[in-house]
């Protein structure tokens, strides 16, 4: 695939001109919108979204207008609330991914000792409430594993007697979805009637390890595709770095790792390594650029993440690079959209012949 043919493609995500209503869908934890954005390709139509963060719910109320955004403790959010503000009969989809930190394996992995591992049982009691058709939830590999699987039993003991819903898990990995980056994610599906579902089949494949199953795939895509034709973009705002720094990175080699920082330099001919969020105290370390001795910027970020190019992130440059690192990359959540929706209206083509 060539350089134009990629950002074509990729800028040629735009959301459905016509508003749904059969697949009325809520958010929680909106973040950035990489989930939303990616659901709503498929043709989910977002009419309430909710995040504590006020910059994100900026964002979302930007890139989505016709969505009711709120900043808003999860805790004291109420389903009948919620569905007071939407007016819709009934509810397609409720998306979201908790706050992951406290599972990641590169947080302290506090689980559900830590607030923000509780914030999940938030997440189902909202899914009691409103009822939707279907859930996907989403969140980081590294909770399947956490204190040897007993908090994943837990949180999956919860997810199916409580809410009742027939539910599905899988990893996925976003490379295998035409995102330029290695980014796997853990996946929960669930449906309020009993149905099958398959998550979506890999449509590119690690062109070193190839074998008969995926030899009839695309190659990953090469971070390089990404980071072309980016001068003059919405954020796009360069960090200065000293003499120090620029003279230290480049003496990294492509893939490698400064010694100092720890910061990761892509490399172009691959998918870059994932993105990464930064804290609230001072954002991060960004990749390293491949060609420049300088830190990725938030929009260089947002294309490895299969950001369009209209999609813009507000507030300050910590909360953007925050946005686009805890964002699911929204191709990946298109792939999941599409097989959540031909489930959907299989069941309601069932409904209709009984």
């Amino acid at each position: 695939m060539s350089i134009n043919s990629y950002l074509a493609a990729l800028n040629a995500l735009c959301l459905p001109r016509r508003r749904s209503e059969e697949l009325v869908a809520v958010s929680l934890f909106s973040g950035g919108g990489g989930l939303d954005l990616g659901l709503s390709l498929a043709g989910f139509d977002f009419r309430y979204a909710n995040d504590e963060v006020k910059y994100y719910c900026d964002t979302i109320a930007y890139n989505f207008p016709h969505c009711i955004t709120e900043t808003k403790d999860v805790r004291d959010l109420k389903g009948q609330e919620v569905r007071g503000l939407i007016k819709a009969e009934k509810i397609s989809l409720l998306a979201g991914g908790p706050p992951c930190q406290s599972f990641s394996i590169l947080g302290k992995r506090g689980s559900f000792s830590d607030f923000r591992g509780q914030l999940v049982f938030e997440y189902i009691r909202i899914i009691n409430e409103l009822e939707p058709e279907a859930f996907v939830f989403e969140n980081v590999p590294g909770l399947l594993t956490l204190n040897k699987g007993e908090d994943w039993e837990k949180l999956y003991y919860h997810f199916k007697m409580e809410t009742g819903y027939q539910t599905y898990t899988d990893i996925l990995n976003a490379a295998n979805y035409g995102v330029p980056q290695v980014r796997k994610r853990l996946f929960v599906v669930g449906f309020r009637q009993p149905t099958k579902f398959e998550f979506p089949h890999p449509r590119y494949g690690d062109p070193l390890n190839s074998n008969l199953l995926n030899q009839h795939l695309q190659h990953w895509i090469p971070a390089k595709l990404a980071l072309e034709g980016i001068d003059g973009l919405s954020n796009h705002d360069i960090r200065i770095h000293g003499d120090r720094v620029r003279s230290r990175y480049e003496k990294v080699p492509p893939g490698g790792r400064d010694k100092v920082d720890h910061t990761d330099r892509i490399d172009p001919e691959k998918p870059s390594g994932t993105v990464l969020v930064g804290s609230k105290a001072g954002g991060g370390r960004p990749h390293i650029h491949p060609y420049i001795p300088r830190h990725i910027t938030v929009r260089e970020a947002a294309r490895l993440q299969s950001f369009p190019d209209w999609y813009k992130f507000l507030g300050t440059s910590t909360a953007q690079y925050r946005q686009v690192g805890n964002a699911v990359p929204p191709l990946l959540a298109l792939a999941i959209g599409e097989s959540i929706r031909y489930t959907l209206q299989s069941l309601s083509k069932k409904e209709l012949m009984v």
